[in-house]
């Protein structure tokens, strides 16, 4: 008979130990292993595997120092340097280059270990080596087509350089390799949202929500494509449920605060902004930004100048931030010195804004205004002994190129020091924009006999139809129970009109709409302001085009959302005091509003009276 072979208890208790670890007891593993070492402390395997124990358990810098350990005792163990380089990458203070020559030197001695060679990807694309990365993860794709963490790195590197449709796809094949991983659904949410996939994205978030209904990234997620898509009723409880599940989320809470800003619960929207803030340590520009545009929302003026130029430490604002080596103007009387405002922002802003420049005047010094070339002449016009021009900058470095001024400061922000309350709005001088009135007299003149209706003005949508502003805009067919108001003069004031619109409003609607394509309304600032001077009302989307006729003096009816900037807390903009303006309600959109303004037309041509026009054109 055949002796039998003498036991290794310690051989037995790493077989055990490991079989522990496969089956997710780590901490009893973990115990074997040291029970090991005290026996055989220089045993390679027991070192390794009992770093890994501490990488699994999270203590990566206790794993290093036994992976180092077992790699010093044994150094041609590729798992021992791929382990290594796996708790590398758990440790925020070993950069990727360290990372990398651990998977190196892993996989110069077994070129097959998977895990590695992911890693290796991942790291090359961090030290900006993007082809090498992508070359080591289509390889691995192809070798390895299952293999859900390649896709899910592809993806990753596709979005990090902005190709956001293309990181989609790989994305959305981890949430087939992975159903069940809510990382890979939230991940490919991020990339649809980025690509403007919007239609996607809102199929497979309500999919994968009731997956994971207290998914609180994923609720996160959903907010923002709401809010995006304009339906910030649909988003709140997803935005609220998100901050529920993960109130220290920083982005959860700005998003609740957006969506509840748009819903015009403007001091709920700032409590939550300002969180956000706080969570992440000053380190949010554009909820900064946000908080700003709220206060002024809540007519709460003063809180918000204060934080109105926050907009420029936004990365992605549209703001132009300029540059200048003069001072910021203090608010105080200029005693002869030259004060240059210049706007940031668009037309519309720029016209509204302009409001301010006539008080100006008034401070004892001279005044240079840098705004938009086409409204140059328009403010020149209108500003006596006031220098204007288009802005004098550097558009690669954003740098002042002309210094003849002493100080200067945004047009946008004046509001700080010349409209610290609505009361303020009292003082300013309105009209305060003139028309060249020969060029209005022959627009008139083209009109003939139809001047002799009241003649209304109308513009029926923005020339930017982002999907989340569609809803505040009508289409030419939403805009038909305007249209089909008797004994009017319609006056085409929609910059960018397309010719359907104009044939559908002719043919179909049977409208003999004054327009004319030889007069350019977008960026003949001169025709678009002598137009609206034609007319004895403007109804208008909420775009420069109400700005321009509030501008003027022209009475204006003006559609547009609940949380409109140029509201402040009031029923109808204080900037202008012979505007009107008719509220969509988050629920509803443009088209809801109109048949409300087709009636009050309809009844206000029942007193119309034209004297007003008449006089603005001197006839």
């Amino acid at each position: 008979m055949a002796p039998k072979p003498a036991s290794n208890p310690l051989m037995e208790k790493m077989h055990k130990a490991l079989a522990y670890q496969k089956n997710g007891d780590v901490e009893k593993a973990q115990t074997l292993y040291k029970q090991v070492l005290k026996k055989a402390p220089n045993n390679p395997d027991a070192n390794h595997l009992l770093g890994v124990c501490y990488r699994q358990l999270g203590y990566p810098k206790r794993a290093q120092e036994f992976i180092q350990k077992a790699i010093k005792l044994a150094d041609d163990r590729a798992p021992f340097y791929a382990n290594l380089a796996r708790t590398f990458s758990d440790m925020k203070n070993i950069g990727p280059e360290s990372i990398l020559a651990c998977t190196q030197k892993a996989l110069s001695l077994d070129p097959t270990i998977v895990e590695t060679r992911n890693l290796q990807a991942v790291s090359l694309s961090k030290l900006g080596r993007l082809e090498e990365a992508e070359e080591i993860l289509q390889h691995l794709i192809v070798d390895h087509p299952d293999y859900s963490d390649a896709y899910r790195n592809y993806g990753i590197l596709l979005r990090d350089n902005k190709k956001f449709d293309k990181a989609a796809v790989f994305f959305f094949k981890c949430t087939l390799l992975q159903p069940d991983n809510p990382d890979h659904h939230i991940e490919l949410s991020k990339a649809r949202h980025e690509a403007e996939q919007f239609m996607e994205n809102d199929v497979e978030l309500t999919r994968a929500l009731t997956k994971f209904p207290d998914n609180g990234d994923l609720c996160h997620q959903m907010a923002r494509l709401q809010f995006k898509l304009g339906e910030a009723v649909k988003g709140l409880p997803y935005a609220q449920k998100a901050v529920k599940i993960n109130p220290q989320d920083h982005h959860a809470q700005v998003t609740l605060g957006v969506n509840l800003h748009c819903l015009g619960m403007f001091n709920e929207a700032v409590e939550h902004l300002t969180e956000g803030v706080r969570l992440s340590k000053g380190t949010l520009p554009v909820a900064e930004w946000n908080i700003a545009l709220a206060l002024i929302a809540a007519g709460r003026l003063q809180e918000g100048w204060s934080k109105h130029f926050l907009r420029f430490e936004d990365p992605n604002t549209p703001s132009v931030c300029r540059k200048f080596v003069v001072p910021e103007w203090d608010g105080t009387p200029l005693n002869g010195k030259t004060l240059m405002v210049w706007n940031d922002q668009g037309i519309g802003d720029a016209i509204r804004n302009a409001s301010f420049v006539k008080e100006l005047k008034g401070f004892g010094g001279k005044i240079i205004l840098e705004t938009a070339r086409k409204l140059t002449e328009l403010c020149e016009r209108s500003f006596e002994g006031v220098e204007v021009r288009s802005g004098q900058y550097d558009p690669e470095t954003l740098e002042a190129t002309i210094d003849d001024y002493d100080m200067h400061y945004c047009l946008a922000d004046l509001g700080k020091y010349l409209r610290p309350n609505i009361e303020s709005f009292s003082k300013a001088v309105s009209p305060y924009l003139s028309f060249d009135r020969k060029l209005a007299r022959n627009y008139a003149k083209r009109m003939g006999g139809e001047t002799n209706k009241p003649v209304v003005g109308i513009a029926w949508r923005s020339g930017n139809l982002a999907t989340g502003r569609a809803r505040w805009y009508l289409s030419a067919p939403e805009a038909k129970p305007i249209f089909e108001t008797p004994n009017v003069t319609f006056v085409n004031l929609q910059y960018g009109a397309l010719a359907r619109e104009l044939e559908f409003i002719r043919e179909r609607l049977g409208v003999k709409l004054q327009s004319w394509d030889d007069v350019d309304l977008k960026d003949d600032m001169e025709a678009a302001a002598a137009m609206t001077a034609c007319v004895d009302l403007v109804i208008t989307a909420n775009t420069s085009v109400g700005d321009l006729a509030g501008a003027l003096g022209v009475p204006c009816w003006r559609f547009g959302s609940i949380h409109s900037v140029i509201l402040m807390g009031e029923q109808n903009p204080p900037w202008y005091p012979d505007m009107t303006y008719y509220r969509i309600q988050p629920d509803e959109r443009a088209k809801d509003v109109a048949p409300r303004i087709a009636s009050d037309l309809e009844n206000w041509t029942k007193t119309a009276d034209q004297t007003a026009r008449i006089q603005r054109l001197g006839l």
